[in-house]
């Protein structure tokens, strides 16, 4: 359990918001702190530190916003794993899993507004190759966190109410993180092929740990955020800042990995 804490910890303060952040808060609240104590000339000369944290933060959050940068980091991840060809899936498939991907529910709220979007995009995939693989089963991962029930369950659920048979899901409602969600799943499906189903950013790293776990598992990467073309656009936005945040994520998540082998 420490160590799950840690590696959410520290997953989000290396994040280039949250990290350009408290490099600029720290140099700004420096940069007040020797203002107010020192004579002016001394506050000058001792303020360079302070200003280069500040310069590096606010760096840090600029670079990361630009759409060359979102889009050459996350799109660098989404190519390592080639799509599924419908016409051509794989032979023996026993389960197709569809990995979690956030979990909120509220009372009065429809199902699809206690998963995130990704994990509806996700289940929906998934359930599309559970009906062109009659003969596997779905296998929903995803813990609850402190919500009552799973996101494994809710993800069964949307599967259901989108026509698949309930006989054929099974939840994995304890695994809390991808590495867990392997395991499950290696012990769940002893023998036969796994079909991986989650966004293509991640599903190197799903892939991964899925094989490392013994799973003989393929990918079928969908939600792709990055295209063919990249923007040069030279100013920032949220977009762009979001995709190299979630390409920072995933490969601070291979660093953890490697250093828990």
């Amino acid at each position: 359990m420490f160590l799950f804490g840690l590696k959410k910890l520290l997953g989000a303060l290396l994040q280039p918001l949250p990290a350009g952040m408290l490099l600029a808060a720290l140099g700004l609240a420096l940069l007040w702190r020797r203002e107010r104590r020192l004579p002016r000339g001394d506050a000058a000369r001792a303020s360079v530190w302070p200003l280069r944290l500040l310069t590096a933060g606010l760096a840090l959050l600029w670079l990361a916003s630009l759409p060359i940068v979102g889009s050459g980091l996350l799109g660098a991840l989404e190519a390592e794993v080639p799509c599924l060809d419908d016409a051509a899936l794989p032979d023996g498939v026993a389960a197709i899993v569809v990995l979690g991907a956030g979990y909120h529910p509220e009372p009065g709220r429809p199902l699809t507004s206690s998963l995130s979007s990704h994990a509806v995009a996700r289940v929906t995939e998934a359930t599309r190759l559970a009906r062109l693989l009659p003969a596997a089963r779905l296998h929903c991962t995803g813990w609850g966190g402190r919500y009552e029930g799973s996101n494994a369950e809710a993800s069964c659920a949307l599967a259901v109410a989108l026509g698949l048979e309930a006989s054929r899901t099974v939840t994995h409602g304890e695994a809390r993180d991808t590495a867990e969600e392997a395991a499950a799943v290696a012990a769940a499906v002893p023998s036969g092929r796994v079909i991986v189903v989650t966004d293509a950013g991640h599903m190197p790293r799903a892939l991964g740990l899925f094989r490392a776990a013994g799973v003989d598992a393929v990918g079928a990467p969908m939600g792709h955020r990055v295209g063919s073309t990249w923007s040069l656009w030279p100013l920032p936005s949220e977009r762009s800042l979001d995709a190299t945040s979630t390409a920072m994520h995933e490969w601070i998540g291979r660093l953890w990995a490697w250093m828990m082998r």
